[in-house]
């Protein structure tokens, strides 16, 4: 298990987070301002990339790497928040409706490298120390277990994974195992949701969920081994669940 500094832990201390999401909201506007929103094709949220920056920008990484871009308005949001950091964006389907739209939207960032290619080969090989990592694909417990690879070089700074809704099973798996993630519903973070609102142009038809981030700080909460081993089980016992159902 890595053992964070008292620094990096307060810097992800969640009221810390909340107050450097206020200090730079007025910021953070005004760099999605005339970023289309993407109504109806689901993705990351504003207030998620908000807290998003505001976990990360206080740890000035070099690099931050991304699994699965969609239409590519997290990797823009990446792009202009981070502008001296290298925007490394991962996308497993090279020829699908939304990559070719998030490589027309993309080709005027000189800090963003596209890659295609399977997560979980390609994000270790790139992986630097102090690096950020946002994973919107992989899904689920194959999220936790990229994570799982990427955190136990030690070298992240965080690693944010979408999709992990409140009932969700991998959700439980993260709040039995992993007593330091914390989540992008959390109450301490309800008031930016303001931020989808004003951005959403189909508000009064949304019937769209929120995604949710699990930010999972550098350090592991326990030995490596030990959570392979529990996510391998959770898994099993999920399968079996779901085909008796």
């Amino acid at each position: 298990m890595t053992q964070p500094s008292d620094a990096a832990a307060n810097l992800l201390d969640k009221a810390a987070i909340r107050q450097r999401m206020s200090d730079l909201l007025v910021e953070y506007r005004e760099a999605v301002r005339d970023i289309a929103p993407e109504a109806g094709y689901g993705g990351v949220w504003e207030s998620e990339m908000l807290l998003f920056y505001a976990a990360v920008k206080p740890f000035a990484p070099r690099q931050i790497l991304e699994s699965g871009r969609g239409r590519g308005k997290s990797t823009t949001i990446l792009a202009r928040c981070f502008p001296d950091a290298e925007i490394i964006s991962v996308e497993l389907n090279p020829e699908a409706e939304n990559a070719a739209a998030a490589r027309k939207k993309l080709e005027r960032y000189s800090n963003v490298t596209l890659i295609s290619g399977d997560s979980a080969q390609v994000l270790p090989g790139r992986l630097q120390k102090g690096d950020a990592v946002l994973i919107d694909g992989p899904k689920d417990f194959n999220a936790i277990s990229l994570a799982l690879q990427i955190l136990r070089t030690g070298k992240p700074c965080a690693v944010f994974m979408h999709d992990f809704p409140e009932n969700g099973v991998p959700r439980q798996f993260l709040s039995r195992h992993w007593p330091t993630a914390f989540f992008s519903d959390d109450p301490l973070f309800a008031s930016f949701r303001s931020l989808d609102d004003e951005r959403d142009p189909l508000l009064e038809k949304r019937v769209r969920r929120y995604g949710t981030f699990a930010c999972l700080p550098s350090e592991l909460p326990e030995a490596s081994l030990r959570l392979r081993l529990e996510l391998m089980v959770a898994r099993v016992a999920s399968h079996l669940r779901t085909s008796r159902s």
